[in-house]
């Protein structure tokens, strides 16, 4: 929304006579001569609903909205009407610049409620309104937007989940491998094991066997020399 669009001029009063000075430098564009001779009314006779609404069309023309602000809510405290639609007019206009269409429409509602012949009030007032609501057929390609948008969305949601469980397969599969793998090379092991256990028992055999060999050939030698003995003794004792 372009702010030229409504009316954001700050509107202003003319006040009772101590106070025409400040005017003059206001209507002079003189901002700051005027901002510093509300300040001064404020510090020599304290609350003074008029000096407050003269502080925050100077504070407002100087781009100082916090300050401008504060100026016309101060000068709301009055029972002068004609001030008071004033008042939330220029607050409107605060609002509006800070962005906050909704607090900028009530403001504006209040100034017409209290004059409800203000022009520029009533103005921006059906300005924002209007804005605030699009036309049905924007209404409506913004709703298929927001459709079309949510239905990617779900798309997506819906491909997402779909490469997850995918991944978590692959991963499944995967772990499946690796576990047939270590049961293949644990079974692998068993059997080098048992080989190994074999072989050590076949030679273990083998040495037995050959022992056993030794022995037996041992045994013949002397049983071979047993009876050469024998048949030497029988010689000597026929002799």
């Amino acid at each position: 929304m372009k702010i030229s669009k409504i009316f954001i001029f700050c509107c202003f009063l003319s006040f009772c006579l101590s106070q025409d000075k400040g005017l003059e430098f206001y209507q002079n564009q003189e901002y700051d001569e005027a901002k510093g001779y509300y300040e001064n009314i404020l510090l020599e006779r304290g609350d003074n609903a008029q000096a407050h609404f003269g502080l925050g069309a100077s504070s407002y023309q100087q781009g100082d909205i916090e300050v401008a602000k504060e100026g016309f809510q101060e000068s709301l405290k009055t029972s002068d009407n004609n001030l008071r639609s004033k008042a939330f007019y220029n607050l409107g206009n605060t609002f509006y610049k800070n962005n906050k269409t909704n607090e900028a429409l009530s403001f504006y509602r209040k100034a017409l409620e209290l004059n409800p012949n203000d022009k520029d009030a009533l103005f921006n007032y059906e300005y924002l309104k209007y804005q605030k609501k699009p036309p049905e057929k924007d209404k409506d390609n913004q709703e298929q937007k927001d459709q079309e948008q949510k239905d990617q969305e779900q798309k997506d949601q819906e491909q997402k989940e779909e490469e997850q469980k995918e991944e978590e397969q692959k991963e499944e599969e995967q772990k499946e491998e690796e576990q047939k793998e270590e049961q293949q090379q644990g079974q692998e092991k068993q059997q080098d094991k048992m080989d190994s256990s074999n072989e050590e028992k076949d030679q273990d055999l083998t040495q037995a066997e050959s022992i056993l060999d030794a022995l037996k050939q041992d045994e013949k030698i002397m049983q071979k020399k047993q009876i050469s003995r024998a048949k030497s003794r029988k010689l000597a004792k026929d002799w």
